[in-house]
């Protein structure tokens, strides 16, 4: 457990023209590495089945969730792991293409709880390599692999002068840790599609399935409460694997739609931190 030495935004402090509330729209595009990294870290190989679904996100999710962000006007940031780029590059092309953020999820998809340096250093380099050969240059953000990130990965996020994170789960702040302009936009596993709509028969089985309404409902509340409270950070976690269903792909264009009406900053990671780091100094414990 990686100790937690940021700051946060104190009581006061606004977004751009007075929003009280900044929305990240996310995805996590690992096609089958989602699948295989789960099986991985249960000691476990992905069967057919889970290949199978994983590949539905290039396949077909992907061409839903893009159409849903050009209808309603979102930029978002894309987390794709470099395998993901090698296997899939239409696809990245696709992304880049219609201007989102690419930003680096790894390069193998795996799990590591504790890597060395050197390992660590070998990973990310050959994920910021790929990731420059489609957008012209290195990304600005990570987010770990399957919620988790070591330390290794989180002191070179720091050296190699990364503007932003985007794994901790720590508070419903966006803040700059404490030695380094890092800034982390965290997550919740609760706005996150694979924790309602994973599924998978592999050892242990998970048969997680909930409906759209249920699922949207929650989001929509969390949202309210956030902006209600104001001064923080919206993050859905999504992937279109999952998201991508024809079923879901609607609800989640009605949620963009109404967090927008209500005056949400719509925005992607890389704006968020950019911004939260020009304004650093004004950040209080």
């Amino acid at each position: 457990m990686l100790p937690i030495n940021g700051k946060v935004s104190g009581p006061g402090y606004s977004w751009p023209d007075g929003k009280r509330i900044a929305v990240m729209v996310t995805f996590d595009f690992d096609a089958e590495y989602l699948r295989a990294g789960r099986a991985q870290s249960k000691g476990r190989q992905m069967g057919f089945t889970d290949l199978s679904r994983g590949q539905y996100g290039p396949h077909e999710g992907l061409a839903r969730v893009l159409a849903c962000l050009k209808e309603t006007g979102v930029r978002s940031t894309f987390f794709i792991p470099g395998k993901v780029m090698e296997d899939y590059p239409g696809q990245v092309e696709e992304i880049v293409n219609a201007g989102h953020e690419v930003a680096c999820h790894s390069y193998s998809h795996l799990l590591h709880y504790e890597m060395d340096k050197e390992d660590a250093l070998e990973e990310l380099e050959k994920s910021e390599e790929l990731i420059k050969r489609f957008t012209g240059h290195r990304p600005v953000g990570y987010r770990g692999v399957l919620d988790q990130i070591d330390r290794s990965t989180l002191d070179l996020l720091k050296e190699r002068g990364y503007l932003y994170d985007s794994t901790f789960k720590d508070c419903d702040w966006a803040y700059p840790f404490e030695d380094s302009d890092l800034i982390e936009l965290p997550v919740e596993a609760t706005m996150d599609d694979m924790t309602y709509w994973f599924f998978t028969f592999s050892n242990p089985a998970v048969r997680s399935m909930y409906t759209s309404r249920e699922v949207f409902d929650s989001w929509s509340d969390e949202f309210d409460a956030l902006s209600d409270e104001g001064d923080k950070l919206f993050i859905l976690k999504l992937h279109p694997q999952l998201i991508g269903r024809g079923s879901r792909i609607q609800p989640l264009e009605e949620l963009i739609r109404r967090m927008q009406e209500k005056g949400a900053w719509m925005a992607t990671c890389e704006e968020v931190a950019r911004y939260v780091l020009s304004k650093k100094e004004t950040y209080h414990a």
